[in-house]
């Protein structure tokens, strides 16, 4: 064995049992456990401030794009929990997490039956275009969405608001990811903006069922027959923009001048289009709220999941750790074929230039092999060269070489694929073994 290779095995070795104590370990789900009392309180004010926004966004793509609410994400996303049976506790199971579809997830129908108002549900569903359904739809009197410009619009622009915080590089993904999904920009820039819109009016207006007492501000009105409020947002392109609204429904699916898409919005009268008893869609978002609260305390748990006792005491005999080191080594194996791909692509490049290379690939395996679904199904979705040109397009917009991604792409294409597949395996596997599911 070469003292390379032993090297290696020894560091990952290490990473592996600090890992194990940090999660795994009795000490180390102890230690979650009490870090979960002490950001208990900060957790629920971010959940209470977060959640409605990433719901009413959601629900307004549903009901603008004519998407039922079980398709639109984080709309459906919902979990229960359960403590395990003793014969899945004998095999290390702490806590049992099973996805549920909530009530409030429902067709475009019953969606407007249950929540707008009688007098202005007819004209909604009058204009809207009908989607095809197999089975049920006639030939030539229907449009289908293109499988990735849907999950686009449903997640997509939720992911990269989610996990891009400056808006230099949310503007570079949303718009490399419309331009190799054919999406006009012009559509993927309001998509953006309604969804901001929706989310800075949480706290720059306070508006009845959406608002925050204590956080929202009373915002600025304009002189406007009705009064109209002012309400602050910052565009796609980080500028602080004014828009006019007044109700919940006009920030959600209203028209407004110079920022609407024709035959997207609704022209929506003074009054609000909600019904004024307490809709569906308010009890349903206070449901939400109270099952994330409900989960919090099983953090801990969740997080040291399947593992037995004797795998608790000895990270040499814990399988999960032993899935965790894999998951590293494939890690570590694309990142020697990438550095070796660049020497002989781009042998000038220094070593902080060469990192930025490495971690394009490894975003592109990461964003592939998402075992959960929340933003990353635009990415499955893409045809290769879909993929390929988003990819090219997104680390372009960062500075990086366009030439030598391209290279590093078709030499990376053809293994790609098994790596991502491997690690969706053994990420599923173990889970599926400890409940007694079928592989």
């Amino acid at each position: 064995m070469s003292s390379r290779l032993q090297e290696f095995l020894e560091e990952l070795d290490r990473q592996k049992q600090a890992y194990h104590e940090k999660t795994l370990s009795v000490e180390g789900e102890w230690s979650m456990y009490l870090r979960t009392f002490q950001i208990y309180d900060l957790y629920l004010s971010i959940a209470d401030l977060l959640i409605p926004e990433f719901y009413m966004g959601s629900m307004a793509l549903g009901l603008l794009f004519d998407f039922d609410l079980t398709f639109i994400e984080p709309f459906n996303l919902e979990f229960e929990w359960r403590y395990p049976t003793l014969e899945e506790w004998l095999k290390g199971v702490g806590v049992v997490i099973e996805k549920i579809m909530p009530d409030w997830a429902v067709s475009v129908e019953d969606f407007v039956s249950l929540n707008i108002e009688v007098k202005y549900q007819e004209p909604i569903l009058e204009t809207r275009a009908e989607k095809g359904y197999y089975g049920k739809s006639r030939v030539g009197y229907f449009y289908v969405d293109p499988t990735a410009v849907r999950e686009f619009l449903r997640n997509a622009v939720t992911l990269m608001s989610k996990r891009h915080p400056s808006y230099a590089h949310r503007r570079a993904a949303i718009l490399s990811a419309a331009k190799a999904l054919n999406v006009p920009e012009d559509l993927a820039r309001y998509v953006h903006d309604r969804m901001a819109f929706i989310r800075d009016a949480h706290v720059e207006a306070f508006i009845l069922d959406y608002g925050m007492l204590d956080v929202s501000y009373l915002c600025e009105e304009e002189e406007h027959s009705p009064p109209q409020a002012l309400i602050p947002f910052t565009d796609l392109d980080g500028e602080v923009e004014e828009l006019d609204a007044n109700t919940l429904s006009d920030v959600q699916y209203g028209f407004i001048l110079d920022f609407s898409q024709l035959d997207v919005d609704y022209l929506c009268e003074p009054e609000d289009l909600y019904r004024d008893e307490a809709p569906a869609v308010i009890d349903g978002l206070e449901e939400k709220l109270r099952r994330f609260r409900g989960r919090l305390m099983i953090t801990a748990p969740a997080i040291s999941n399947y593992v037995r006792g004797d795998e608790a005491a000895d990270h040499f005999k814990c399988e999960r750790t032993n899935v965790w080191g894999e998951l590293q080594s494939i890690r570590y194996a694309v990142e020697a074929e990438v550095d070796a791909i660049l020497a002989r692509a781009a042998p000038n490049l220094n070593d902080f230039d060469r990192r930025k290379y490495v971690s394009a690939v490894l975003q592109l395996l990461g964003h592939l092999g998402k075992r959960h679904r929340w933003g990353y199904g635009v990415f499955k979705a893409m045809e290769e060269p879909d993929l390929r040109a988003w990819w090219l397009e997104y680390w372009g917009r960062q500075g990086l070489d366009i030439n030598i991604l391209g290279r590093v792409y078709d030499a990376v294409k053809a293994w790609l694929p098994q790596a991502v597949s491997r690690k969706v395996e053994l990420g599923r596997r173990l889970r599926l073994q400890r409940l007694g599911l079928p592989l």
